[in-house]
């Protein structure tokens, strides 16, 4: 296997298929029992899932779609940051000069690669909920549980798909037909909730493992990934109630900041749901962030920090995720913006092998969907209340009403300075600044811009899939 610096001078972003043509093979992990080695990617599904063994490599394959550098192990989470005013282009790549322009084009090689890349764990988690039923021989609930981890992944993909391209095409059965998806058009954007909705429904029904050590979902994750959904539809009661479920099962916030990033092998009372991530199943994470001027640990710095992001901190401040998420100029200027001369870099993930794990849902997260909620209800001492935690932990002074703070405007606008700073390099700014409205006059883009394009391929193959307007 070639190193990454050498994978990726090289081009390693490959373009994947056309994920609603993908019919030939399903990369589903390996058939029979869990000691068969075959390559998952050469199984087709009629292979794969006909033994209890035969089901839990399906669902390992379900997971390990997530790890694909164009989604969770790279452009889903760089695109969050890059889109928005976190992070400047400071690297070669012409698809994320575009992402930082904001200025997408419907053939950009990264939205189109996203775009396939989501829809392949969509047919993953497809092809085990139509295929799971049939199988007999599980031990007592384990059924349930393959199916409900399913029904939530694939919940956790169209929700992915809908904050960044808006109604997508719903494809609930694998794809067994051409001529089907050639025939494919765009659900609404409530239809796709509507079903994502149903689906994490379905999933909290199913599962049986409240919290997960194994970074598997769990009734835990179900009910943080529908506070999530919640809070982007604008149903506040619904998002605060689910958060609150969520919370009632025992999470807590990490001790430190920094144990949540600097070792996949520890767990903290934080995680809901971690994707694994291995020197063999890499991320790009810090190798995208970390700067090519350091003598050890180089990375590929396709991306540096925006001077907003870091004043966003206050320098001057006693915040510890600012030490830990961004590092001064190598070459002594200091905390200065991110550029291709040079400048901070980006350290949350604080090496270029790619072997740490991702949060893709945190108790912190949960938190602020809370004070959030509580705030957007006008229950001002709550929204405090919950949001003070994180500032404790980041060893900022704590907010007292009518002291410190007072409006209902300035308290969702310190939450929504807080998402910021605790989810920097977490790829969720851009989705936060879309969802509240904010896109427009914060990155000063046309309205349409707030969607990415329907990829032109997408569009050549399934002609009722229309693009988004203004592309």
């Amino acid at each position: 296997m070639p190193t990454m610096t050498t994978q990726f001078l090289k081009g390693a972003r490959m373009f994947q298929r056309s994920a609603f043509l993908l019919v030939a093979t399903l990369a589903l992990g390996a058939c029979g029992d869990l000691l068969d080695t075959s390559p998952p990617d050469q199984l087709s599904d009629d292979k794969v899932i006909k033994t209890p063994g035969g089901a839990r490599a399906a669902l390992a394959g379900a997971y390990n779609a997530l790890q694909s550098g164009y989604y969770y192990g790279g452009t889903l989470t760089h695109f969050g940051d890059l889109y928005a005013d976190n992070a400047n282009h400071t690297g070669t790549f012409v698809s994320y000069q575009e992402a930082a322009q904001r200025a997408f084009f419907a053939d950009n090689a990264d939205v189109t690669g996203m775009w396939n890349a989501i829809y392949e764990a969509i047919k993953r988690t497809n092809v085990l909920i139509q295929k799971v039923p049939g199988v007999t021989g599980f031990a007592p609930g384990e059924q349930d549980q393959i199916l409900g981890e399913a029904y939530f992944l694939r919940a956790l993909n169209y929700h992915n798909l809908v904050k960044y391209y808006g109604g997508v095409p719903l494809r609930l059965e694998p794809i067994t037909n051409p001529d089907d998806a050639a025939n494919l058009a765009r659900a609404t954007v409530p239809e796709v909730y509507a079903q994502i909705i149903a689906d994490l429904t379905e999933a909290e029904t199913r599962m049986t493992n409240t919290t997960d050590p194994d970074n598997h979902a769990s009734v835990g994750a179900a009910k943080a990934l529908l506070a999530r959904v919640y809070l982007y539809q604008g149903n506040y009661a619904s998002a605060l109630a689910k958060a609150q479920e969520a919370e009632a099962l025992g999470y807590t916030l990490a001790p430190s900041y920094s144990d949540l990033f600097d070792s996949d092998a520890v767990d903290t009372p934080e995680d809901i749901l971690k994707l694994t991530f291995t020197l063999n199943q890499f991320n790009l994470l810090g190798y995208y962030w970390l700067s090519d001027l350091l003598n050890t640990g180089a990375g590929r710095f396709e991306m540096g920090p925006t001077q907003s992001l870091i004043d966003a901190y206050d320098t001057l401040s006693t915040d510890t995720r600012l030490t830990w998420n961004i590092a001064p100029d190598p070459s002594g200027g200091g905390y200065v913006e991110g550029s291709q001369a040079g400048g901070s870099y980006g350290t949350k993930f604080p090496g270029p092998n790619g072997d740490e794990d991702f949060h893709i849902i945190r108790f912190a997260e949960v938190l602020l969907i809370k004070a959030e909620a509580f705030a957007q209800q006008n229950q001002l001492d709550s929204a405090v209340a919950n949001y003070n935690q994180i500032l404790a932990r980041a060893g900022l002074d704590t907010d007292t009403l009518g002291v410190d703070i007072t409006t209902q405007g300035q308290i969702l606008a310190r939450i929504d300075t807080q998402r910021r700073l605790e989810f920097a390099e977490e790829g969720d700014r851009y989705p936060d600044l879309a969802r509240s409205g904010q896109a427009v006059a914060v990155l000063g883009i046309p309205a349409f811009r707030v969607l990415f394009p329907i990829p032109q391929s997408e569009i050549q193959v399934a002609p009722n899939v229309t693009q988004n307007p203004g592309y």
